[in-house]
């Protein structure tokens, strides 16, 4: 018996093995697909002419979002695998494409023929040398007439490619190309949830906070070979892309409108309680009377509640969106407990009713005659309203900040 498994393995050794079957699968093209029968062969050829020239094992993927022209047969007729993705949505067919692949890199673009796949070659060998993600960017390379609408190639690309610059500090070029390649390692750090073309800047605003090393080159954007109107919907997907954008970018959408908001609020609240009741302050030529206190009050409960949910936003992101350790947080979630939270709206709530009530007795003490309080009233209001705030706030802010002392445990 032994004799005889010694020689079937003798035998088995013997049989020269093809290199397909002893190298695991290196790159997968991801393609999502609805309905893409007209396009999908030239797109599949295409993918196998990439790993051609790369040299390694790979894998076509198609993930369809439900086709009913026999795209899925077609595609398993040319050796593609196809993975059925329940869920409606650009986003979606790639998350679910994505995670079933292969491959330790992994190329994304449409299945209607407006990408090259050979122009992946560059995009992949920029991978093997350490980046995690490269963007195919058409707009330092080439688009063919009649490829991309002159709004977005002039107007909505580019603005949304400053915004995400600006706002995340990133170098991007073209925030909104479809064909891109990234370690399957890093996608997984990404922890993708968007399901329709907002996918898009989900990853790139990703991929910026957590310090991927990336890069871009250049493409050509083709006509698409559809027969039919494309699934893009301009000015709602374009409207989408920038909420989401937005949504990882608590300084710029909270805390600077907020600290402008309650540093006005709190100077001019100051210089009008220092004056007497009733009488005007002037700067200059500018003339502030009673009203301006309303202004104030308004000015300091905005900036306020802004400072909150920028600071529970952002929170929550780290929770939740990206799962990211910051060291500014980590001083805050360590330094503020829900204890302090109560203490200090307990506070500012004491604050705001012993003015009210100083107010009261003044007004006993002039036998209930006419006063001139409105200044003191509102201020009051302000501190009660802001220890309200706090206090609320703070029962949000305790949940989420055991969620991130939790996480961080687990990660230490």
């Amino acid at each position: 018996m032994h004799s005889t498994t010694r020689e079937d393995a003798a035998q088995e050794n013997s049989v020269p093995r093809s290199r397909s079957q002893t190298e695991a699968i290196a790159v997968s093209f991801v393609l999502p697909c609805l309905n893409e029968v007209r396009t999908l062969e030239i797109c599949i050829e295409k993918a196998k002419t990439a790993l051609d020239r790369l040299g390694l094992r790979g894998e076509i993927v198609v993930a369809d979002n439900g086709s009913t022209d026999g795209s899925q047969e077609l595609a398993k007729s040319l050796g593609a695998r196809v993975v059925e993705v329940p869920v409606r949505g650009y986003g979606a067919a790639l998350t679910w494409g994505v995670r079933a692949a292969q491959g330790n890199y992994i190329v994304i673009g449409d299945a209607d023929d407006s990408y090259d796949f050979r122009e992946a070659v560059p995009m992949v060998q920029k991978l093997m040398t350490g980046y995690d993600l490269v963007i195919g960017t058409r707009l330092n390379g080439k688009i063919i007439p009649g490829a991309m609408p002159w709004k977005n190639r002039h107007i909505g690309t580019p603005a949304l490619t400053a915004i995400v610059n600006l706002l995340y500090h990133s170098k991007f070029s073209d925030v909104n190309s479809g064909m891109r390649a990234f370690s399957k390692a890093a996608f997984q750090q990404l922890e993708m949830e968007s399901p329709g073309m907002e996918f898009a800047s989900e990853m790139l605003v990703k991929s910026a906070i957590l310090g991927f090393k990336m890069s871009e080159v250049p493409i050509t954007l083709h006509p698409d070979g559809r027969d039919r109107a494309p699934h893009l919907r301009p000015w709602s997907d374009g409207w989408r892309h920038l909420k989401y954008i937005l949504l990882f970018a608590p300084k710029y959408v909270y805390w600077i409108p907020g600290i402008l908001l309650i540093s006005l609020g709190l100077v001019l609240s100051g210089i009008l309680n220092l004056a007497p009741g009733g009488e005007s302050v002037y700067i200059g030529e500018l003339r502030f009377n009673d009203h301006w206190i309303v202004v104030s009050a308004l000015s300091c409960l905005l900036g306020y509640e802004l400072l909150l949910t920028g600071l529970l936003a952002h929170l929550y992101t780290l929770t939740h969106r990206i799962r990211r350790r910051s060291k500014r947080m980590d001083w805050v979630v360590k330094s503020i407990s829900i204890e302090k939270i109560i203490l200090f709206s307990l506070a500012m709530f004491g604050i705001g009713l012993g003015i009210e009530l100083s107010i009261v007795r003044t007004w006993v003490d002039a036998d209930f005659g006419p006063l001139y309080a409105i200044r003191p009233a509102v201020t009051g209001m302000v501190f009660i309203l802001i220890g309200a705030q706090t206090l609320f706030s703070g029962l949000f802010y305790a949940v989420l900040s055991e969620r991130y002392q939790s996480d961080r445990r687990q990660n230490s």
